[in-house]
């Protein structure tokens, strides 16, 4: 008998959408952090498994061939329950975007440089209030080492203020005796400190996030890691792609959807008889709308741009799935972008000033350069020989002088005049949800995070003050509880927070 041709079609055929989930600083360990991170946002959230399935909770770890390391798995689940997008529900894929094997080899002395920037700050103008204390908490610690390596080349009775560290050696005669082996021991306990435990954390917030030419190489290959996953991702297995970035990692994702933004222009450029073309025209009347009211937007004009995205982004991700030749996919001819939130909690993004630039004045120059995108995007001056065209083709131009996102062009190719929006502007498509939980004396809530939007990136952006919604301040540092569940697996407002903005269901698509 002949051999039967194998069913192309998997046995549960539901749509799909991906969570890519990156990890901040620190010593992580391949798969802990999506693990818990699953826990919290699926099998633990009653309100988006589907009742009428036997054990709606259960998730698979199946082999990983996307991030192109053979340390990861991806966390597939059930479907989830129906909802006004997925009428039968979606299955989701987990994926943890790892870096922590690409940002190691930082040394003592390269981390000594970069806190050596923070403190030589004018705190007038060059520390942002909100980190004064903090700023002067650092100077106190590194003035506090520096004593404690120098006293022991100090007499006891020579200490400064009558005090010295070391003058319990006084009650041991051989040490007592032998003062001059304090020194050297002291500042090998305050060096093999440094390399064990600030060098692993801090050290990769220096190779990522400074420009200098010991870290490029480095930052590359992070940033080729991650744009090789979200081309991976684009290849029609999927319906949706969300991306969940914790402290650092924040970073790293904001610039992982600046870059694949830029580098799918077939993307966001529309023909004017594109069935799409009026979802272009309604993004950019939103987007001028919310900029026109500066920093203090009206609710319902911030209501209307979230609701242009999100019809902007839909249209985006119904156009037609990419072909296969030979069973590679045609990425030239894949129009869509499956992107549809960004979501940071415990983001240093809010010290972007100070941690991507000299200052705020920098800060700013570079959004106008279009080097940071922010939400909503940033807006040109219209040529004035396109002013006519713009007006024909449906813009709605009542500014002098009149400012867009996209510009005219003739395709050559299919010999069509067409819209392209400029390669900063991903969050004319992407929303943005940041989550992060005010400080109070430095080590209460999280130092680390703070409002992302306003002044910094933009009103579009949708700040998450845990203190407002949980209505009482944290009295304990909460960097990394952002998906930890109580000792009973209950939700905590935090959690409650990161559910809302990932929205597994599809509920606001």
């Amino acid at each position: 008998m002949a051999d039967e041709v194998p069913n192309p079609t998997p046995p549960a055929n539901f749509p799909k959408q991906a969570v890519v989930v990156i990890h901040g600083m620190g010593e992580q360990q391949p798969m802990d952090t999506i693990t818990a991170f699953v826990r919290a946002a699926w099998q633990t959230d009653d309100s988006v498994l589907d009742p009428t399935v036997d054990d709606p909770s259960e998730v698979w770890s199946k082999p990983d061939d996307k991030t192109g390391t053979l340390e990861l798995r991806r966390i597939t689940t059930r479907q989830s329950r129906p909802s006004t997008t997925f009428k039968e529900g979606v299955r989701t894929d987990f994926f943890e975007l790892y870096w922590a094997d690409l940002s190691s080899g930082s040394t003592l002395a390269q981390v000594e440089s970069w806190v050596c920037g923070l403190l030589f700050r004018n705190p007038c103008d060059r520390v942002p209030a909100k980190l004064r204390l903090a700023w002067t908490v650092l100077w106190l610690s590194c003035l506090a080492i520096l004593y404690l390596a120098a006293a022991p080349v100090i007499k006891p009775e020579a200490c400064a203020w009558s005090f010295c560290p070391y003058g319990w050696v006084n009650h041991f005669g051989w040490l007592k005796d032998n003062w001059a082996w304090i020194g050297p021991l002291v500042a090998g306990a305050i060096a093999l400190g440094g390399n064990y435990l600030v060098v692993p954390y801090f050290g990769r917030v220096v190779r990522y996030t400074t420009a200098k030419p010991d870290n490029v190489a480095a930052r590359k290959e992070i940033r080729e890691r991650g744009m090789a996953l979200l081309d991976a991702l684009h290849d029609g297995t999927y319906d949706r792609i969300l991306l969940v970035s914790h402290s650092l990692g924040s970073i790293l994702g904001y610039d992982l959807l600046n870059y694949y933004w830029a580098s799918r222009p077939q993307a966001y450029t529309f023909a004017i008889d594109d069935p799409d073309f009026k979802h272009l025209i309604e993004i950019e009347r939103c987007v001028a709308a919310l900029r026109a009211e500066e920093y203090t937007p009206q609710d319902k004009t911030l209501a209307d741009f979230r609701t242009a995205q999100t019809t902007f982004q839909r249209a985006m991700r119904a156009r037609p799935k990419p072909t296969k030749v030979n069973g590679v996919v045609n990425r030239k001819e894949d129009r869509r972008w499956l992107i549809t939130d960004f979501v940071t909690v415990g983001s240093p993004l809010t010290h972007s000033d100070i941690l991507l630039t000299t200052d705020m004045t920098a800060f700013r120059q570079k959004i106008e350069n279009r080097q940071y995108s922010v939400c909503p995007p940033v807006r040109e001056i219209l040529e004035e020989k396109n002013v006519a065209e713009a007006e024909a083709a449906g813009f709605i131009l009542n500014e002098t002088p009149p400012r867009l996102m996209s510009f005219p062009f003739t395709d050559a190719k299919k010999q069509k005049r067409c819209w392209q929006l400029h390669y900063a502007t991903p969050f004319s498509a992407v929303r943005w949800t940041n989550i992060h939980d005010p400080a109070h004396l430095i080590f209460c809530g999280d130092i680390v995070s703070g409002p992302v939007g306003g002044t910094l990136f933009g009103t579009g952006v949708v700040d998450v003050d845990l203190r407002k919604t949980n209505k009482k301040q944290s009295w304990r540092f909460t960097h990394l509880l952002y998906w930890q569940l109580d000792n009973d697996d209950t939700m905590t407002p935090r959690v409650a927070e990161l559910r809302k903005a990932i929205d597994l269901a599809g509920d606001r698509l």
